[in-house]
């Protein structure tokens, strides 16, 4: 069964269409990334799957539920890294980790001794260990995002969404916050990421969403849709690919 499916989904905001006709099917071990200029309907695809924006036709569906779901499902379906997250938080980044365990939890919601490994294990990956007793208010925003995506592995979902996770990232981070995402994919995760850097969503991706103007442009795996025509048409700007054999893309001057 798909972690995702969505079948001819339009969608919008107060009767203004954003989505129309948008078809995605994510399976285990599958990394969509989901490409397209500003305005083009991708962190509102990314408020369809998490139940924030029901479809107005088609239908979208997590394993064998019907979106929207009640918090309580949803949290064993899908972890999140929204696009912005809370600045002025007290809680440290221990125990932003840690909330991540709440779907498993007990009625008394006290993590386990394994859930603090696991939570602690999270914040060494991502390199904002040093961070566990720190309020997360007195970091910096690319140290708050990394507590984020801790957070959201440790929740352990089957499906994985990031809407832009490496905002904020200086270029090392960037490179081990992808390499860990795609760790997961390799173990059988499925994610659904937004990205606005061509070369970062060709070092992530199996698979790619080409969205312009709320309609899919191309979709499928990587090497047939990062290329240099489409993105070129996607973007509107003349494109060329650096390599050929590893997916780099670069802008070409206009004169």
């Amino acid at each position: 069964m798909s972690l995702l499916h969505l079948a001819q989904v339009d969608a919008g905001y107060a009767g203004a269409p954003v989505h129309r006709g948008v078809d995605l099917t994510i399976e285990k071990g599958q990394a969509w990334v989901v490409l397209g200029p500003n305005g083009a309907g991708k962190s509102t695809l990314v408020r369809v799957v998490m139940g924030l924006v029901a479809p107005t036709r088609g239908t979208a569906t997590l394993g064998s539920h019907a979106l929207p779901l009640p918090p309580h499902v949803l949290s064993g379906l899908v972890s999140w890294v929204p696009q912005s997250t809370a600045e002025d938080t007290a809680f440290t980044a221990l125990e932003l980790a840690l909330m991540g365990a709440a779907p498993r939890l007990g009625p008394w919601g006290v993590p386990s001794d394994d859930e603090h490994r696991l939570a602690l294990a999270a914040l060494d990956e991502l390199d904002v260990r040093h961070l566990e007793h720190r309020s997360l208010a007195e970091v910096s925003g690319g140290e708050r995002r990394r507590v984020w995506l801790a957070r959201a592995l440790v929740q352990r979902a089957p499906l994985l969404v990031l809407d832009e996770p490496t905002a904020f990232l200086d270029v090392r981070h960037q490179v081990e916050t992808l390499a860990a995402v795609r760790s997961r994919v390799e173990q059988g995760l499925g994610v659904l990421a937004v990205l606005h850097d061509v070369n970062l969503a060709a070092h992530l991706a199996t698979h790619v969403l080409l969205l312009k103007q709320g309609q899919v442009l191309a979709q499928g795996p990587r090497k047939e849709v990062l290329t240099a025509e489409r993105l070129s048409e996607l973007y509107d700007v003349p494109m060329h690919a650096a390599t050929a054999d590893d997916g780099l893309f670069a802008p070409r001057p206009v004169r």
